[in-house]
């Protein structure tokens, strides 16, 4: 299977889970179960599950640039000067200790 494949496999299957949560949003009121106890349950369920796996498209769609990266602060800074990185920084050095250590239970301190 090729990457694509697995892109496009991923996609059907949020859109499945989108359809199935629109249909039991859709099914509570066609079935006017309204807002008592099983109708609320329904409609909680449906948009937790249709708005986890939308977020999740929504994922996978910027991960594969169908929907553009918004750059605010590309566009803003192409005015100015590009800031110089930083220098790394030495870790600084650990003095070894004179004691001797022991690897025994017990023993030492």
């Amino acid at each position: 299977m090729t990457k694509t494949q697995g892109v496009l496999g991923l996609v059907g299957i949020c859109l499945l889970v989108l359809v199935l949560s629109a249909a039991g949003l859709a099914s509570d009121f066609l079935t006017r179960l309204g807002l008592d106890l099983d109708g609320l349950l329904l409609i909680l369920c449906s948009l937790l599950l249709g708005l986890l796996f939308l977020i999740a498209l929504f994922s996978i769609a910027m991960d594969q640039g169908w929907i553009p990266a918004r750059h605010k602060k590309e566009a803003a800074a192409a005015g100015a000067p590009a800031p110089k990185p930083a220098a790394p920084r030495a870790a600084p050095v650990k003095p070894q200790s004179e004691e001797a250590v022991s690897v025994r239970p017990g023993e030492g301190k």
